[in-house]
């Protein structure tokens, strides 16, 4: 159906009168103290009452209705202004016993609403919208068959984000054009703070720049919403009730409304990244703007280039010998920009030839290569040089206690304090061939003291338990 079939016919009547700022004040306040407020339906006088008080608030020349005459009283002002809106379909009258009640019309009542909310300033500010809708996915997700009106919400939620998102980007455009519009620097900077810094550039765009801006959800919620379009077993769970709930005629109708308004979700944040990039494009040039405007001030101010463009004007227009030039055309300066003087380029100096010879490697550093190139080989240790130290330790023996064990040099004690990590290093290479058993006593010699403990041949440990098995 139609919006205006919905609403009554003269509904927009006194909002379009000479005292619509009146009826709209007015309108605002019944709705935000007489009938918001009140839990239950207000009498009639009581509304006229209402009104009488609001009027006496007003200046006189604030509260003067169209065609009220220079003595009429306040009782009868406000009678007038409520038989306006009356007769226009913004109240309703109606009975109760010998009461007779005043309500306001539904369709007006929701209109009225939509106006608060932009009297209040709620459509030009963020809030908790995009937090909002990840919210409300999150909480369908979690229990589809009880919460899935939470999907409906989050669809709301997000279009009226991507709404606000286009009245920030045509709120700027209109300020660049205003300001462009300006015929003198004064105008220029003031609408410049105006309309652009105090309305957008404090509010709404410095809240899309900042660490804590809803924004950051983004992310958060095309994920949900993607997650919960593939589940097969949720949307097939939101759809049958939709269904149930009456917002679909059977549960597969209401499994494609499901897709279909994740999709618009879904979609509506993956554009808002344009959205962005416009409105970061239509700043830049406003400040591109006002920064070349305060750059060349001076220039503008003395107006001598259009002065003489004037002049020159009236010259190719005049006809015959006398050509009638005022002297207010002509400027006092010549129209000529600060003096530029190029700076000489510097003669470069002459290309010298130089002679290259090669210098011997310093002896002694080669001997300081070579010693760390010692060091580092016999600090290394290697699967192999353990396996060598091992083998030449055991010999023919299958294991053997770690104070038994020869050490002979560096390289030797190098290898042996790196036995107890054999069950780790080497990603458990050596731990295929050898066992290492800790031991509660000490080991001791002359390189180093450490606990005790038994290594042997993994080898000749199965073959003893298989030779046991046999027998």
């Amino acid at each position: 159906m139609p919006l205006f079939d919905v609403l009554p016919p003269d509904l927009f009547k006194p909002l379009a009168s000479s005292s619509r700022r009146l009826y709209a004040d007015l309108l605002l306040h019944l709705h935000h103290r007489t009938f918001t407020l009140s839990g239950v339906v207000p009498r009639r006088a009581d509304v006229i009452a209402e009104i009488d008080a609001f009027l006496a608030r007003r200046a006189p020349e604030d509260a003067r209705l169209e065609d009220e005459g220079p003595n009429t009283k306040a009782e009868e002002r406000a009678r007038t202004a409520y038989e306006r809106l009356v007769e226009t379909g913004w109240l309703v009258e109606y009975r109760e016993r010998y009461l007779k009640l005043v309500d306001l019309d539904p369709e007006a009542s929701g209109l009225l609403h939509l106006l608060a909310d932009i009297e209040r300033g709620d459509t030009l500010s963020y809030g908790g919208a995009v937090l909002g809708v990840l919210s409300a996915l999150e909480s369908a997700a979690s229990d589809p068959a009880e919460r899935s009106e939470n999907l409906r919400n989050a669809l709301r939620g997000a279009n009226e984000f991507m709404t606000h998102m286009r009245t920030v980007s045509v709120s700027l455009r209109q300020a660049e054009e205003r300001i462009l519009r300006q015929p003198s620097l004064r105008e220029v900077f003031r609408h410049f703070f105006e309309s652009f810094v105090e309305r957008h550039l404090i509010r709404d765009f410095k809240t899309l720049h900042t660490r804590d801006n809803p924004f950051r959800f983004r992310g958060g919620i095309i994920r949900q919403a993607s997650a919960m379009g593939e589940s097969a077993e949720l949307v097939a769970a939101l759809g049958a009730a939709y269904a149930r709930e009456g917002r679909a005629l059977d549960a597969a109708s209401g499994e494609a409304r499901v897709r279909e308004e994740l999709g618009i979700v879904s979609a509506v944040f993956e554009a808002a990244e344009e959205h962005l990039a416009g409105i970061d494009a239509t700043v830049a040039r406003i400040e591109r703007r006002i920064a070349n405007t305060a750059r060349y001030m001076d220039r503008i101010q003395h107006r001598s280039e259009v002065g003489l463009v004037d002049a020159m004007k009236a010259v190719a227009a005049a006809k015959g010998d006398e050509i009638p030039v005022s002297a207010a055309l002509l400027p006092r300066i010549l129209p000529l920009g600060p003096v530029h003087i190029p700076a000489p380029r510097r003669e470069k100096p002459a290309i010298t030839r130089t002679v290259l010879t090669d210098r011997a490697p310093d002896p002694a550093a080669l001997r300081y290569a070579r010693a760390k190139e010692e060091y580092v080989r016999r600090t290394r240790v290697t699967p192999e040089r353990l396996t060598t130290y091992l083998e030449g330790a055991l010999a023919e023996r299958g294991e053997m206690r770690g104070r038994d064990m020869p050490i002979g040099s560096v390289d030797d004690f190098v290898a042996f304090q790196r036995l107890r990590e054999i069950p780790s290093i080497f990603n458990g290479a050596l731990a295929k061939r050898y066992e290492i058993v800790l031991l509660a006593d000490r080991c001791a010699n002359d390189w180093i003291s450490c606990q005790d403990f038994l290594i042997r041949r993994r080898e000749r440990l199965d073959g003893g338990k298989a030779s046991q098995n046999a027998a």
